[in-house]
């Protein structure tokens, strides 16, 4: 599967989740919720630990999906998306901006590429942290901020957990 295929899969879910949003709208507003404001970027993102972290280890599993990290830590956001009125799946070619804007940090950049063996590769967008080590303890909430050539834009809140190191027992 080339990653267009993949693209075009993941609009497809994501389409679906628009049609279920679109069904359980009546349903809202029979209870008296307030619908669903329009979106007009779709935002997937997730976090998984860093391979590559500087100044530590290699580490033998990488890219594992988890909001945990401890000071030191590679922290990598992974980010797919497409525009809701074209449906077009958010790449270079559509995206004039992409970053992570870290509390009490410069921004990150976030930036377009290929992920995976050759066999099985997909494109997103990455944006790779170290997180510092004196970086506070807690939850913490990191906006991911794109803005396409349409002059459209996205905005998601993802939230990670900034934890001790665990002590490992001495034996």
């Amino acid at each position: 599967m080339n990653w267009r295929q993949s693209m075009r899969r993941l609009a497809l879910v994501i389409a679906a989740a628009v049609v279920a949003g679109t069904m359980a709208a009546p349903a809202l507003a029979q209870t008296g919720a307030k619908t669903p404001k329009k979106v007009d970027v779709f935002l997937y993102v997730d976090s998984v630990n860093g391979s590559r972290p500087v100044g530590a280890p290699v580490r033998p599993v990488s890219c594992t999906q988890t909001s945990n990290f401890t000071r030191g830590e590679q922290l990598v956001w992974r980010v797919f998306g497409s525009e809701a009125a074209t449906e077009d799946i958010l790449s270079p070619e559509n995206v004039k901006y992409a970053y992570v804007k870290i509390p009490g940090r410069p921004s990150i950049k976030l930036n377009w590429g290929a992920h995976g063996a050759a066999s099985n590769r997909v494109w997103f967008w990455t944006a790779p942290w170290i997180v510092p080590t004196d970086y506070p303890l807690g939850t913490a909430t990191f906006r991911i901020v794109f803005k396409t050539e349409t002059g459209t834009f996205g905005a998601y809140d993802h939230v990670v957990n900034i934890v001790p190191a665990l002590k490992t027992p001495q034996g």
